[in-house]
C-alpha cells in the first residue's frame, strides 16, 4: 500500500519565509507537499473548498502577525471549520514575537501544538517533523 502524501499549509505574509521553509523542508528530504498562503483568508478558503478529512493538510504552520486576518483570528475561524471536517489538524505558530502574553495565550489554545520563534533552524525543523 502506498503511503499517503503529507501536506503542509504554510500561512505567512512574508514571501522570504515561504522560500526559506520550502528550502529547509527540501534539505530534510521529507516527502511533503507545501501549500503557501500569503494571507490567512486564502488558507481558510482552501480549507472550506475541500473540507473532506482526507484532503486536509497534515500540519499547518501559521504566522501570528499578518495583515487583515492575524494568526489568532485564523485559529478562531479554523475552530468553526474543524467541527465540519471531523478532523483536527495540528497547528504550529511560527512567529518572530517573543512577547510573554503571546506565549501564555498559546498555552490556552488546544489547537496550537507548538510555538516556534523565527528564524528556523535544524532543531526547530526536528520539532516540526514530529507532527508530520
Amino acid at each position: 500500500m502506498a503511503h499517503k502524501q503529507k501536506k503542509v499549509y504554510v500561512i505567512d505574509d512574508d514571501e522570504i519565509f515561504h522560500f526559506i521553509i520550502k528550502k529547509m523542508f527540501g534539505l530534510q528530504g521529507w516527502d511533503v507537499t507545501i501549500s503557501s498562503f500569503l494571507c490567512a483568508e486564502e488558507a481558510i478558503a482552501a480549507l472550506e473548498e475541500d473540507p473532506v478529512a482526507s484532503n486536509l493538510p497534515t500540519l499547518i504552520i501559521l504566522d501570528m502577525n499578518m495583515q487583515r486576518m492575524n494568526g489568532w483570528e485564523f485559529i478562531e475561524a479554523y475552530k468553526v471549520l474543524k467541527t465540519k471536517t471531523g478532523r483536527e489538524v495540528p497547528i504550529i505558530m511560527c512567529s518572530s514575537s517573543t512577547n510573554i502574553s503571546d506565549l501564555e495565550k498559546v498555552k490556552e489554545i488546544p489547537e496550537l501544538r507548538e510555538y516556534i520563534t523565527k528564524p528556523l533552524d535544524k532543531q526547530k525543523m526536528k520539532l516540526i517533523a514530529t507532527y508530520l
